[in-house]
């Protein structure tokens, strides 16, 4: 397991990355990782109930699914998160089917996150709202071209810091997972396109396709403190 910890955003964030074992099914893989963390969270006086975002790593679609599905089981309730997941075997340093990187923040106050669900709920949550942090999962679609995908992307993403009552201005990062076969300075120049706003922290990562998405774009905004 790798950790890290840092401070970003007025806060102790505590990042963990962990590849699973193979010796069972890929839903006790998962249920293992996470089992890890939480040992390693309670460690540092924390918990999964403090998990704002995860990241899950998959060597094929029929991992990704088991692996997905598992991670919604664990994630619930006190522990509801944002979420990304992605098909990428040359992720895996092991012969380990499942990955998953989990950010957890520590609190200042006793406020509780406030979970925010798409209409209809579903296995992804739309956003965290936590203090003065408002994760966003990673938004994605299925469209024909780069282009129609990135932009709906875009808008999506719009509408949902617009119903956090947020907007561009207050992204703190971005975080950008295209599939190999696109090219990222035509990414980056499209994005600048469609949002005309500085973001200070910005990272791109290569992932294999799943189900014709071309393009996934994760969003961590900031609130203004009083």
């Amino acid at each position: 397991m790798r950790e890290k910890i840092f401070p970003w955003l007025e806060h102790e964030f505590i990042m963990l990355s962990c590849e699973g074992d193979p010796a069972g099914s890929v839903t006790a893989e998962t249920a293992q990782i996470f089992s890890r963390f939480d040992e390693r969270l309670h460690a540092r006086g924390l918990s999964l109930d403090n998990t704002a975002r995860t990241r899950l790593w998959a060597r094929d679609m029929d991992c990704w699914e088991s692996g997905v599905k598992e991670r919604a089981r664990i994630l619930s309730g006190n522990a509801r998160s944002v979420s990304s997941s992605h098909i990428r075997p040359d992720r895996f340093a092991s012969p380990a089917r499942i990955a998953v990187d989990l950010l957890a923040m520590r609190a200042h106050s006793g406020q509780p996150k406030r979970s925010v669900e798409y209409d209809p709920a579903g296995i992804v949550l739309r956003y965290l709202d936590w203090e003065n942090v408002v994760f966003l999962s990673g938004v994605t679609v299925v469209l024909p071209s780069f282009d129609a995908q990135l932009a709906t992307i875009v808008g999506r993403i719009g509408d949902t810091l617009a119903h956090a009552r947020l907007d561009w201005s207050r992204v703190a990062r971005a975080s950008f997972f295209q599939h190999r076969g696109q090219d990222f300075a035509e990414l980056r120049r499209r994005f600048a396109e469609l949002v005309p706003v500085r973001i200070p922290l910005a990272d791109y990562t290569s992932v294999d396709t799943r189900q014709g998405k071309l393009v996934e774009i994760e969003i961590t905004a900031e609130r203004r403190l009083p």
